[in-house]
């Protein structure tokens, strides 16, 4: 069956997408040089509280953007959703800590940190939530370059 109102659909899209890749919305992440070699996801926790804080029951889309050492030209690398209820969770396990049976693109993320790069996370609120998984599979598709997504690799 197709569904007949994929322009109203298709608007909300183009919405999201505006408000998750705008500069402004991008948050960066603290990574204090004292606390990544060797990596330290207490201090790093501490030091990230209010970011985390600010995507927690908020955040079910979000994404992931790097910059090279001493640069400011950040790219799209990662687009992610999960429920508000575990958005805190989630997002620290892609830029802290994560249990080894996740998915998370912590091993990115370090890579880059430890290399001298920077890190910036945007998020939004989808409503209803159970939009979040069209929204995040049509902007992979979308957005080929956020590389570290298994459908872009």
């Amino acid at each position: 069956m197709k569904y007949k109102q994929i322009e109203t659909l298709n608007s909300f899209l183009r919405d999201v997408e505006t408000t998750l890749l705008l500069e402004d919305n991008r948050a960066l992440v603290s990574y204090p040089s004292c606390s990544i070699s060797p990596w330290n996801s207490v201090e790093l926790d501490a030091a990230n509280e209010r970011l985390l804080g600010e995507a927690a029951g908020s955040a079910n889309v979000y994404a992931i953007f790097t910059a090279p050492k001493n640069s400011t030209s950040f790219s799209l690398r990662y687009i992610g959703k999960t429920t508000r209820k575990l958005a805190r969770q989630r997002i620290r396990s892609h830029l802290i800590k994560k249990h080894e049976k996740t998915g998370a693109k912590l091993k990115h993320v370090t890579d880059h940190v430890l290399s001298g790069g920077s890190v910036k996370l945007s998020w939004i609120k989808i409503e209803p939530e159970s939009l979040r998984n069209y929204v995040e599979e049509e902007l992979i598709h979308k957005h080929n370059e956020a590389d570290w997504n298994r459908e872009n690799a």
